[in-house]
């Protein structure tokens, strides 16, 4: 190269470089301290997050998929781990805290191991062969006996490791009562399960009915509020004087024609009234306005009436009664109206009325009003809900359970730790760093508990061997047997954290080189240094 050739330039001015070592160390610090930030919300007696957003917004809760929504981490290694646990809140809606905290006692392991020399290539093989293993091993601790009270305790632990920290048993009871009434060759359609929240009663008082049910009021105090054998009509077309085409006005000169003009579009207004009444039609909603004049030609018909209703009720009400939405009234027959036993409205809130529509044609629709003395209560049992229909639902499609309280974690770790004594050299030592990850979820839940977790671990070890069914039940602070005590998880949701917390592990660990754009700094302002 002769002293005067100028130097190649490939990257733009301003990036960035880290490599090797430095590169896999950043993305392993990154996902240790999300796992950090993560692991003091597990189990019933987690601890809950205050999360301010950049308008002062306040959100108090210890689910994982709602704080990793709130925190946007900035590291690319972090992100990935984020991207890891949404994707295991898509697929069965439970279990997101436990992958993040996996991986990064995962990753932990893997930079002990990488400080020891051994390789990434070892330490990967070593961490697939354990996941193959633990996953044989949930197979065979799993019960298959799935009945109702199991499924049950799957919602009830699924709850209690959410925000309200309330005895939950009855409302849980409910849930799978009502999931199992519209579960269909193990599946259940989560678009027909609507929830709304209603701030300002006791928890207990949280309602879940077969059926829908519409945040609206019947329009008129003299219109029918109880219907028996409903025939429901669905439009999507306003029950009101119709606007002039094309810009067009009408000139009126005198009273009389005034008279005449307003009687016009009264007697408009009534033949439509009139083409639902003929149908047989006795309850309406409407996604569009309904004039005062309609309103009362409605009432002199009978017809329980709500407007304004939102498109997404009108569509499960179509899939629940059989009722075609119908955007012109003056097609509607007969054959376009649904059926249901029982149309109602009843309060359940003070000043507030809801109309349930129940007894439906087509059952597999489910209302669910989530109640709470707070905002923070509300929002707390909503999620622990949702989490609670996503394990049972997984349990459901799997048709397997485990039992909880970490007796799953140990029995996976107790096993792999004996598979590795077949296996030789260094490999060995990474099946063996990955069943010391899944010992630290037990004694997180331990520690979150308050309970001494050398004490409590040796004892979950010992009484490990003589029965895969003991885990820790942290509101008792013992180790005891989790079918006992009605302490059940879904196999599908582990399942899914093993495969989620290795495949993500594995994709973090081999990068070896991050390339960094420079950021644009916003207009009046520099770049600001990332969280994480």
């Amino acid at each position: 190269m002769e002293n005067n050739q100028r130097p190649v330039i490939i990257m733009p001015e301003g990036t960035t470089r880290e490599v090797g070592s430095q590169a896999k160390s950043n993305n392993i610090m990154a996902g240790k301290i999300l796992a950090d930030v993560l692991k003091t919300t597990l189990g019933p007696r987690g601890m809950d997050k205050m999360l301010v957003n950049t308008i002062g917004d306040v959100k108090i809760t210890n689910d994982g998929s709602t704080i990793l929504k709130e925190i946007e981490p900035d590291h690319p290694a972090a992100q990935m781990i984020v991207d890891a646990s949404k994707e295991q809140e898509t697929n069965v809606e439970d279990g997101t805290t436990t992958v993040v905290v996996l991986t990064g006692e995962l990753l932990k392991q893997a930079e002990k191991l990488l400080d020891e020399g051994i390789s990434t290539s070892t330490i990967l093989k070593g961490f697939k062969d354990a996941t193959i293993k633990a996953k044989e091993v949930l197979n065979d601790i799993s019960i298959t006996d799935i009945k109702k009270e199991n499924l049950v305790k799957i919602a009830t632990t699924s709850m209690k490791g959410k925000g309200p920290k309330y005895d939950i048993e009855q409302i849980a009871e409910k849930l799978v009562e009502e999931l199992l009434k519209v579960e269909k060759d193990g599946n259940i359609n989560k678009d027909q399960i609507k929830l709304r929240k209603i701030h300002g009663e006791s928890m207990e008082s949280t309602e879940i009915t077969e059926g829908v049910v519409v945040d609206k009021n019947v329009l008129e105090s003299e219109m029918p509020k109880d219907v028996k054998n409903a025939k429901i009509a669905l439009l999507q077309y306003p029950l009101d004087v119709k606007d002039l085409s094309n810009k067009a006005k009408i000139k009126i000169t005198d009273p009389e024609e005034l008279e005449t003009y307003v009687k016009q579009e009264e007697n408009l207004q009534k033949e439509e009234v009139d083409i639902l009444a003929n149908a047989g039609v006795n309850v309406l909603f409407c996604q569009k306005k309904i004039s005062d004049i309609s309103q009362h030609f409605l009432t002199k018909a009978g017809i329980l009436s709500a407007k304004r209703v939102k498109n997404k009720d009108l569509e499960r009400l179509s899939q629940a009664t059989g009722a075609e939405i119908v955007n012109n009234i003056h097609e509607l027959t007969e054959d376009d109206l649904g059926t249901a036993g029982h149309v109602y409205e009843k309060e359940v809130f003070e000043d507030t009325e809801y109309i349930f529509i129940e007894e439906c044609k087509n059952p597999g629709t489910i209302s669910i009003i989530v109640k709470g003395t707070t905002k923070v209560v509300t929002d707390q049992l909503e999620q622990a809900i949702n989490d609670a229909i996503g394990a049972v639902s997984a349990t459901l499609r799997n048709k397997k359970a485990i039992p909880g309280g970490g007796a799953s974690d140990m029995a996976m770790a107790k096993q792999i730790k004996e598979y590795a004594n077949t296996i030789g050299g260094k490999k060995q030592m990474a099946i063996i760093g990955f069943a010391q990850a899944l010992e630290e979820l037990p004694k997180a839940l331990a520690h979150n508990a308050g309970l001494n977790t050398i004490d409590i671990m040796v004892q979950l070890k010992a009484a490990q061997t003589k029965s895969t069914n003991m885990g820790i039940n942290v509101l008792t602070g013992n180790v005891s047997d989790m079918l006992e005590e009605s302490i059940l998880e879904s196999t599908e949701v582990k399942d899914h954290i093993l495969d989620s917390a290795s495949e993500v592990t594995e994709q973090i660990l081999r990068i070896d080189d991050v390339l960094a754009a420079q950021k644009q700094a916003p207009v009046g302002g520099d770049v600001g240094s990332p969280m994480m």
